[in-house]
């Protein structure tokens, strides 16, 4: 309404394309910037912030039920010297490797945990056990960071950790502490209501000399007050919102480990299977990570493509990446409970029964 001047019901039951929307409000939020902006940036800020949330509610809701089957045989079908590269925020393929095999959130995602919430705040385990990895380039809606904030200019954290610091949220079977105490139950392992477990192992960061940190929310009559505890630094989902300029570095090193990671197993693998991703061109960075990953390769993997219009897919990965047809196998479908995971995993065996036994996806 102030910005747009549009009525909000109106404008969000148009077709939206959330990457623009999104933009905009950082771009917004960008034009603001110094101590006379303070209204404006904040109104921008919070639209920023609360989309990660409104993103991740949406997502905890959508998959909150039994284990995804199509998950659950992709799972089954990969060995410990698998990787899974994903720029989805959910956690379907988290509970199925969780379940079908030994991975585990204290080792499994390619970073060190600082803590995983278990009914509590705890350690992870020392790595034990061979499993997938399971790398997510744009984050996940169970990994979590402190609320950021942006007074002036500058984005950044209020933990008092390093950037790059992850906290895990993975089960619960209690209320836990999060932001005015609005706990929600009746959530499956990986997922959680709208407010995830605020963090119990890091005081914050500290204030200027000269300063003093005031915390305060509004209340609206409208909205129950919560009835567990609010101890502790408020968490929020650790996502890369879809704006165009995304910002990876505001998380220390975190982001460009896991990239790095997934362009190692680019280039190790010896069977590529991409699952409905369309390879934006918009999307430079990961454009970019195949075409590094492809030219560092000194043989030709084999390449499996599953997409309901994989046209353009492979066209990609035959004229720019250089994957002849006898290397590319091309299935037009959806990945749904009809797909044969097996032979997807083992296209055309005689034909490619030289390649090695671990497979990239």
């Amino acid at each position: 309404m102030e910005v747009k001047g549009e009525n909000p019901i109106e404008f969000l039951s148009k077709n939206i394309d959330i990457e623009e929307l999104y933009t905009e409000i950082e771009e917004y939020l960008n034009l603001h910037i110094g101590k006379e902006a303070t209204i404006d940036r904040t109104r921008a800020f919070k639209s920023y912030t609360q989309l990660i949330f409104i993103f991740s509610a949406v997502i905890n809701e959508i998959q909150n039920g039994p284990i995804s089957n199509p998950h659950r045989l992709l799972a089954k079908q990969l060995s410990p010297c698998d990787m899974v590269v994903t720029f989805n925020w959910d956690t379907l393929m988290d509970r199925a490797l969780s379940d079908e095999t030994e991975w585990t959130s204290d080792n499994g995602y390619g970073f060190n945990p600082k803590s995983i919430y278990r009914d509590q705040w705890m350690a992870p385990f020392e790595a034990q056990g061979n499993a997938p990895q399971l790398v997510k380039l744009h984050g996940s809606v169970n990994w979590l960071s402190s609320y950021p904030m942006s007074p002036e200019q500058d984005i950044e954290l209020t933990q008092e950790s390093a950037p790059d610091t992850v906290w895990v949220y993975e089960s619960t079977t209690k209320p836990y502490s999060c932001f005015a105490g609005r706990y929600m139950e009746g959530y499956e392992d990986f997922s959680f209501g709208y407010y995830p477990p605020n963090i119990l192992d890091d005081a914050g960061k500290k204030v200027k000399d000269d300063y003093v940190l005031i915390r305060s929310r509004m209340k609206f009559p409208w909205v129950p007050e919560g009835t567990s505890s609010s101890d502790g630094l408020v968490s929020i989902p650790l996502i890369i919102p879809p704006v165009k300029e995304k910002n990876y570095h505001g998380y220390g090193m975190l982001f460009e480990d896991l990239w790095a990671k997934a362009q190692s197993g680019i280039e190790q693998a010896d069977h590529i299977i991409v699952i409905g991703y369309s390879f934006p061109r918009t999307d430079l960075k990961s454009n970019k990570l195949f075409m590094d990953a492809f030219l560092n390769r000194s043989d030709i993997p084999y390449v499996t493509i599953l997409d309901p219009e994989p046209t353009k897919i492979a066209d990609k990965f035959k004229m720019e990446l250089g994957i002849p047809e006898s290397h590319l196998r091309v299935i037009k479908d959806y990945f749904s409970e009809e797909t044969d995971i097996e032979e997807l995993f083992s296209p055309n065996k005689s034909k490619h029964a030289d390649a090695a036994s671990c497979a990239g996806v």
